[in-house]
């Protein structure tokens, strides 16, 4: 039984994370029409936010996805203009709602809202209920307004920017101490959700009027002792929207939780239930993401009994999880007159010729791969400027030669073509090709292309490393 007191509870602001998906993909439809932007850039946030968590924090970590349930809520009581400023969510966005809050249980993860209450609320009340437990919270949001519950029990990371929000993140926005936000908002006002506050009184002059009186409440008691004549009628004559104000962007953390704080508590990822939602919203993409890092049993169960029913499917990948983890680098001929005894055995071997173009004709050789198998692959440098030890390009040519030239054993390429032209430029003949490309021509005729990306997406669920990826570094090429 997992000690819940001794467990980190992170909440993530739900909320926040749907317009930033919104307006971050272009529009996107199912095949029923159905709009499904947001809903997509919802599960790719949230699969790599749950990824990272789980790494960072040791795994084991319970998460709760925490959303706003209307627009109307118990501020609008107390102060019937607040949020009115703000316009009606954009047509194709209205029926994403409900489909991106049934997203967190597809993850196993609680997806939680209450009427009359904003995420903010919740996350301020379970925050509090956590940290009576003793339990660690971690706020994922970049709503400003959180900033009031940062303490030593209490930590904020901002998704957008990737990085913690401290107590000299919050003096540096407000000039306050986490705890002080509260009163220099009341004071200041807050445009976007239509907060009124003290009218002539902007966040600098807030933040220096709460340092020297400490609190809204106290400032109003003391007012008289403001120097500034303007500024002290001001306060006198809208002290008591300073106190709605005050109000209206105090969170309240005593709110009825929705869910036993209890309830909250680590459930692994359930593949299949991911994959089903997935499905359900045709995200092919992520899907063949999530199954590249994770594999799926029932897709192979699913695929065996296709392909003994649909005589069109030509073939029925298994998905077996990549494996690329143990690699070798073939520096040595010892190490590559091992590989060639391995490939002769097998009887085929993929290869792939690494160039310093993509032009066959001018390409020089820099390095040769060679795969038999799922987790059974090499790489033999031969080229490479700022690499020490490599093997000699007329010896690689000398032991490589017997297997390429062999007839008994399969080589199978990518645009083998390409490889063809690279090796007869080195005096070295292949014999017995075969080309997954034109195999892709001759049987997915019509369906999406050809490359090797768009086969690996499809018959292997693999999302392959792009070039970009392994040649920048800190947002600069490398060649």
């Amino acid at each position: 039984m997992i000690d819940l007191k001794k467990k980190d509870l992170v909440l993530v602001d739900g909320s926040g994370y749907i317009f930033r998906a919104y307006y971050a993909l272009p529009p996107m439809h199912k095949s029923d029409g159905v709009p499904v932007n947001a809903v997509f850039g919802f599960c790719n946030m949230l699969l790599k936010l749950v990824e990272d968590i789980q790494m960072e924090k040791g795994g084991e970590v319970s998460i709760a996805v925490i959303f706003d349930a209307a627009r109307e809520t118990f501020r609008n009581e107390i102060y019937s203009d607040y949020k009115a400023n703000r316009s009606d969510p954009p047509d194709d966005l209205k029926p994403q709602f409900d489909l991106i809050k049934k997203v967190p249980e597809a993850f196993n993860l609680q997806s939680i809202e209450l009427l009359g209450f904003e995420a903010d609320d919740l996350i301020a009340s379970y925050s509090n209920e956590a940290s009576k437990l003793g339990r660690k919270v971690t706020i994922i949001s970049a709503d400003k307004d959180l900033m009031q519950l940062l303490n030593n029990e209490v930590s904020i990371i901002d998704p957008m920017k990737k990085k913690e929000i401290t107590k000299e993140t919050v003096m540096e926005k407000f000039g306050v101490l986490p705890e002080k936000v509260i009163d220099v908002q009341a004071l200041a006002g807050d445009s976007s959700d239509n907060v009124p506050g003290v009218p002539g009184i902007g966040p600098k002059i807030a933040s220096q009027l709460i340092n020297e009186y400490g609190s809204v409440e106290e400032l109003i008691s003391r007012v008289e002792s403001v120097k500034q004549e303007k500024r002290r009628n001001s306060i006198i004559e809208n002290k008591d929207l300073a106190i709605i104000s005050k109000k209206l962007v105090t969170l309240k953390q005593d709110v009825p939780l929705p869910l036993d704080i209890e309830k909250l508590e680590f459930k692994p990822l359930d593949i299949n239930k991911l994959l089903n939602f997935l499905d359900e919203m045709e995200f092919n993409r992520i899907k063949a993401s999530v199954i590249s890092k994770y594999g799926n049993s029932s897709i192979k169960q699913a695929q065996k009994k296709n392909d003994e029913t649909d005589q069109n499917n030509f073939y029925s990948p298994s998905n077996e999880k990549i494996n690329n983890e143990n690699y070798d680098l073939i520096d040595n001929e010892n190490a590559l007159i091992e590989w060639i005894e391995i490939v002769k055995d097998f009887g085929l071997v993929a290869i792939d010729c690494e160039t310093n173009s993509l032009n066959a004709v001018d390409a020089d050789i820099v390095g040769f791969s060679m795969s038999i198998e799922n987790g059974k692959s090499c790489y033999v440098p031969l080229g490479h400027e700022n690499c020490a030890k490599q093997i000699n390009l007329d010896r690689f040519k000398q032991i490589i030669k017997p297997i390429l030239h062999d007839h008994s054993i399969l080589k199978i390429g990518q645009n083998i073509k390409f490889d063809l032209i690279v090796l007869s430029k080195l005096g070295l003949e292949l014999n017995n090709i075969d080309d997954t490309m034109l195999m892709s021509y001759v049987l997915r005729t019509g369906k999406r292309g050809h490359g090797l990306d768009e086969l690996s997406l499809d018959l292997l669920s693999y999302e392959t490393q792009k070039y970009d990826e392994v040649t920048t570094i800190e947002k600069k090429k490398i060649s």
